[in-house]
């Protein structure tokens, strides 16, 4: 976990969009690890052997995918408190004022993964806009309509009007590996088309963004603006979703990686939105001290709180539990037990090992949809 205290507006986490730095907030993904039924077939995408060195190896990489990666433009309009002129309040008297409407311009990235016209792209880039204007690096241009977007990943799908488009693959999450090279695009500032290379500098990263999105860290520079385009591997696959940027961290960038898109652009696709499943608990880390517990482990997450009707309850569990695991998966976090049940949907049975006053149980537990109030708490329900 990164050290750094979250501020609103002005955290040591910011998005990338364009307009200063902003506080983010994620959370889960869920579903089977299913392609887009949009997702036109392998001939349409675009295929990259791995440069062989030399001083063009990135440039033909980048001449190559080039055509699927995006420059979006939003308006949005906004009702902000009238501020009214000081000499005008004197003469004309005082008294509350209507709100004016106030046009907001923004700039972000993405990219092609459907011949179609579906492009993904941050839901920050795109939250609130009422116009889009997607351009494509031979400056043509096509206006973009929100089909779907999920706040808890910070994941957002656009579709224009068009057909034929060369699309970028998704790449395979199994072969993401730390220190390997990786390629950023997008139009930060504004600057459409630029490129930074760096490499891969961890695999999913905890930092208190989100609970629910393990994050890639990058020192491949990343700008306000980029948020939405892709981080891609040397085969020009996507490996993640440029997303924030750490705004004391000088060069320290983070991307939703390509595990939960694959989770959640399908959903995005079909309804929209994401549906989560839910366990029904509140849960903390375990005390660092593991002396200090009556019983301890040296891994899990503790039950702070059952929900009174959830999945938890029904399946036995009690306050002061400890999950070891789940089907199998060894938990060290809260946010790995997170992760973990977003790769299911609602209505899946997942088994989790649990420490119990010393002694080791098995449950099977029938996991819910999670209900609307526990999804805007953007958690399973972490304790603080």
């Amino acid at each position: 976990m990164l050290a750094g205290r979250l501020v609103s507006g002005v955290g040591i986490f910011a998005l990338g969009a364009l307009g200063g730095v902003v506080g983010v907030r994620l959370f889960p993904a869920d579903g089977p690890l299913t392609p887009l039924s949009a997702t036109p077939a392998v001939a349409e995408e675009i295929k990259v052997s791995p440069p062989q060195g030399g001083e063009d190896g990135i440039a033909d990489l980048v001449d190559k995918v080039k055509v699927a990666v995006v420059n979006i433009d939003t308006v949005a309009h906004r009702l902000v408190p009238n501020q009214l002129d000081p000499f005008r309040f004197f003469f004309e008297g005082g008294g509350d004022q209507p709100p004016v409407q106030r046009e907001e311009k923004g700039v972000g990235s993405g990219f092609v993964v459907g011949a179609n016209g579906l492009i993904v792209t941050n839901h920050h880039v795109v939250r609130g806009a009422d116009k889009l204007t997607v351009t494509f690096h031979d400056g043509k241009k096509f206006p973009g309509k929100v089909i779907g977007q999920d706040p808890g990943t910070d994941l957002a799908l656009v579709r224009i009007e068009a057909k034929g488009l060369s699309t970028l693959k998704l790449a395979d999450p199994e072969r993401l590996r730390v220190g390997q090279y990786v390629v950023a695009m997008g139009s930060p500032l504004g600057l459409s088309q630029s490129v930074t290379t760096g490499i891969l500098s961890a695999i999913n990263r905890d930092i208190a963004l989100n609970a629910r999105v393990g994050f890639l860290q990058t020192d491949a520079p990343i700008n306000p603006g980029n948020s939405g385009g892709p981080l891609l591997n040397l085969r020009g696959e996507v490996i993640g979703v440029n997303t924030a940027i750490a705004a004391r961290g000088q060069g320290i960038g983070f991307a939703v990686p390509v595990e939960t898109v694959r989770v959640v652009l399908p959903q995005l696709e079909k309804s929209g939105r994401v549906e989560r499943p839910w366990l029904g608990v509140g849960i903390t880390g375990l005390p660092e001290d593991r002396s200090k517990m009556f019983y301890p482990v040296e891994h899990g997450v503790l039950v702070g709180r059952v929900e009174r009707g959830g999945p938890a309850e029904a399946a036995g569990l009690v306050t002061g539990d400890v999950i070891l695991s789940v089907n199998g998966q060894t938990l060290e976090s809260p946010g790995e037990l997170i992760r973990e049940v977003a790769k299911h949907s609602p209505g899946e049975t997942v088994e989790l090992l649990v420490s119990r006053q010393g002694q080791t149980k098995t449950f099977k537990l029938k996991l819910q949809k999670m209900p609307e109030q526990a999804a805007l708490t953007g958690s399973e329900g972490q304790e603080d």
